[in-house]
């Protein structure tokens, strides 16, 4: 993780940038950010000619395109690619049933051919592995593992576990192409530290700077997660997250349940990525997105920003989980401090 360079990469995605407000909250919580936090262990960095294993660990894959075109991108950015049993397995809504998943998983986890894993879809099923996962197996295996939505729940059990970075981006059937492509190329192969991240829809909701951990994922996923001993400790970290196709008022009871658990007070700041249809069926009766966002954060004394290009949408950011991070209204930037990869 110590790997940095002196020069600032900035990729932003869209034209033009939006300023935020000018005060700033004095945060200085770096320093309880790492003894709070188990000690990073990033995979090695992915290069040209290196193995990527594409799975589906959740949601059956329906659609035979994906594999195809999931293999094409990741050929074209120059990687081999070995596609598993789970991309035409079905049990139900499921790529086959629960060890049969663990297994693979852990398959791949522990093949020293395989430098990568690219989950294929998410949907629902990672949290019905983590009882057959044998962890003690992965210190030494580490991967460059990607994909957002359900796959949060092996991110983050992961790290929370063995302090494994792994990767809050494309999965097999996004849009491979364009800044997506670029930048997780520029965060798991080329390691460019520091990296700036910005985009023109990016507005703030509380004005404020701050540096700590990136942690986060998707927000439901999250919530799923509490008190099953598989999230991290959220002391110090930058939030991000990400949703899809919830009403206000779900995403409403979502942070009340992560404020009301006591993880809103820990964090030193928040980045709410573009929460994909997520308008009210009788937007008269409901709140809009923003309001609600506004509830949860207008107050707090730390930066928070909405808009953020993470999770359902085409072009996206890869965040990874457990690095230093910079969160900067001002300029409208997440910042990576150090590089995920080694």
């Amino acid at each position: 993780m110590q790997n940095r360079r002196n020069f600032i990469r900035t990729v932003s995605l869209g034209t033009g940038l939006l300023v935020a407000g000018k005060s700033f909250a004095a945060i200085d919580s770096i320093d309880q950010a790492i003894s709070t936090n188990p000690t990073a262990v990033p995979p090695l960095r992915l290069k040209k000619g290196d193995t990527i294993a594409l799975m589906a660990p959740a949601g059956a894959i329906f659609n035979e395109d994906t594999v195809t075109k999931a293999t094409a991108a990741l050929t074209a950015m120059g990687f081999r690619v070995k596609v598993g049993e789970t991309a035409t397995a079905k049990s139900g809504y499921l790529a086959g049933d629960d060890q049969f998943r663990a297994n693979e998983f852990m398959r791949f986890m522990t093949d020293k051919e395989v430098s990568g894993i690219v989950a294929l879809r998410g949907g629902w099923g990672c949290a019905r592995l983590l009882p057959y996962l044998d962890l003690t197996l992965l210190p030494g295996n580490e991967k460059v593992i990607s994909g957002f939505s359900d796959i949060t729940t092996l991110l983050l059990a992961l790290y929370a576990k063995l302090g494994m970075v792994s990767f809050h981006g494309p999965v097999g059937n996004s849009t491979w192409e364009g800044a997506t492509t670029e930048n997780f190329l520029s965060v798991v192969q080329d390691a460019e530290v520091p990296f700036v991240m910005s985009n023109p829809e990016v507005k703030t909701v509380h004005a404020g700077y701050a540096k700590g951990i990136l942690i986060g994922g998707n927000l439901s996923i999250i919530c799923s997660l509490i008190g099953t001993g598989f999230l991290p400790d959220f002391t110090g970290s930058i939030l991000f997250l990400e949703e899809t196709e919830e009403e206000p008022y779900r995403v409403d009871r979502l942070l009340t349940q992560l404020s009301l658990c006591g993880i809103l007070d820990k964090v030193v700041g928040v980045v709410f990525g573009t929460c994909a249809k997520c308008e009210a069926e009788e937007p008269e009766k409901s709140f809009t997105l923003d309001e609600v966002l506004d509830f949860h954060f207008k107050s707090r004394n730390y930066p928070v920003i909405k808009g953020f290009s993470i999770g359902h949408i085409k072009d996206k950011f890869t965040l990874p989980v457990g690095v230093l991070a910079e969160l900067n209204t001002e300029k409208g930037s997440l910042t990576l401090l150090e590089s995920a990869v080694k």
